[in-house]
């Protein structure tokens, strides 16, 4: 599985978000298509209820490798770019890059039940940690190479972009073959009048469920914010977008520095504790966002965006470990319809809202003054945003129970002391 992820990482970095927000862009998309575009890997969750009806008893593997086919190949469409711009050009990548992830969101939601089936709950942390590392790694060794290869005058505009689509297509497929050879005899299970509404209801009426629950799907919602991260420094700053590139660079980065953290501590202290205080660090980043200019060096741009995303990306996998502890096994590719359904109604709420609020530019700059003078950017609303929704994060996680946890106190201990972090170290070297 690690190698798929491998393959997976270039694929996923070639055909996804950033280049797609570079593509917008070059054809004059709105804040309200890049709020979309943020939310669109999730939207996509809207068809997952469907899943199990339409593959019931069909081994999940293939079901899973074939759908992961159907994503790289509707990206050929792309090349309509070269016969079509303006707004067609626009409603055109935002219809592909729709059908992109409806494709990829199925494969994700049996990729849950993948993962689940070749770990353990004692080891499930450093199994997911891992095989995000595994992802992580190729995708910022591709996005270095394609940021050099939108370096290049000639290739750094529409032609690059399409380009490097294509690439991605061809390793998708590769990746499509390593997922279809890994051994599963689990098969995709259905149970009539199970339906999202009935899984949901049952999920909410357990404090145990509905707690993790919405820290899932609030942590889902700020990742979709932190994702305009990406426009913001083409359209706010006016960095090229070899430069954009290389800040998703910086980011990838920061995921893998996220998924060492919840390895090494997740399987341990629990992930409650981690949470609450992601959740805490994670207002400071939001609120620097909130009243940064544009006149700052772009370098401090990037710091910014590598410490939020550090503790998006953190809370993110270990709300995905609180959901995974608890997920029903019998019907686990049910249970996860029912997330990401819910999950796609609220980003697509979250990404349109937030594009309106970049629409509010002048506004945004002139909200907040210091010394006499207008601080903040374009995008403050946003973030501000951001920060409102972490706020019920850090008051959910501080009442969220988990089991063999421990408590914020204890953990604080733990992490914020060099002879705890050492006391860790030598644990896992055992």
């Amino acid at each position: 599985m690690y190698r798929q992820e491998l393959y997976n990482g270039v694929a996923y970095s070639l055909l996804g978000d950033t280049l797609v927000y570079l593509l917008a862009i070059s054809f004059g998309a709105g804040n309200i298509a890049l709020g979309y575009i943020s939310s669109a890997s999730y939207i996509a969750g809207i068809v997952l209820p469907f899943v199990p009806q339409m593959f019931q008893g069909r081994n999940h593997i293939k079901v899973q490798s074939l759908v992961w086919v159907l994503r790289g190949m509707v990206c050929l469409l792309y090349l309509g770019f070269f016969v079509i711009s303006g707004d067609f050009a626009v409603l055109l990548l935002l219809v592909v890059y729709t059908l992109f992830n409806i494709f990829r969101m199925v494969g994700i939601a049996l990729n849950d039940s993948t993962l689940k089936n070749i770990s353990s709950v004692s080891n499930r942390g450093k199994v997911v940690a891992n095989v995000n590392a595994a992802y992580q790694s190729s995708s910022i060794v591709v996005r270095v190479l394609t940021a050099l290869f939108l370096g290049i005058q000639r290739f750094s505009g529409l032609v690059g972009l399409v380009a490097l689509q294509m690439v991605g297509v061809v390793v998708n497929l590769l990746a499509s073959r390593e997922m279809s050879l890994i051994p599963s005899r689990s098969t995709i299970v259905y149970k009539k009048g199970r339906t999202v509404m009935v899984l949901l209801k049952e999920a909410m009426g357990s404090v145990t469920f509905r707690r993790r629950l919405i820290l899932r799907w609030i942590s889902t919602a700020v990742a979709v914010i932190f994702g305009l991260t990406t426009p913001f420094l083409r359209i706010e700053l006016g960095l090229s977008n070899s430069v954009v590139v290389l800040y998703s660079v910086t980011l990838g980065v920061s995921v893998m520095a996220a998924s060492y953290i919840s390895k090494q501590f997740s399987d341990r202290l629990g992930s409650r504790p981690l949470v609450f205080f992601s959740t805490l660090f994670s207002l400071f980043f939001f609120m620097a966002w909130v009243l940064v200019t544009k006149s700052v060096s772009p370098v401090w741009f990037f710091i910014l965006g590598f410490f939020t995303n550090f503790f998006v990306s953190l809370i993110s996998l270990l709300t995905y470990r609180l959901v995974a502890q608890v997920m029903p096994d019998e019907e686990t590719v049910a249970f996860n319809s029912m997330v990401n359904f819910v999950i796609a109604i609220i980003a697509f709420g979250v990404g349109i809202l937030s594009g309106f609020l970049a629409d509010k530019a002048d506004f945004a700059r002139s909200l907040f003054t210091l010394d006499g003078r207008a601080t903040g950017n374009g995008y403050t609303l946003v973030f501000l945003f951001a920060i409102v929704l972490t706020s019920i994060e850090t008051l959910v996680a501080s009442r969220l129970q988990e089991l063999g946890a421990y408590s914020s106190q204890a953990a604080a201990q733990v992490i914020f002391s060099m002879h705890g972090l050492r006391a860790v170290s030598m644990i896992e070297k055992l």
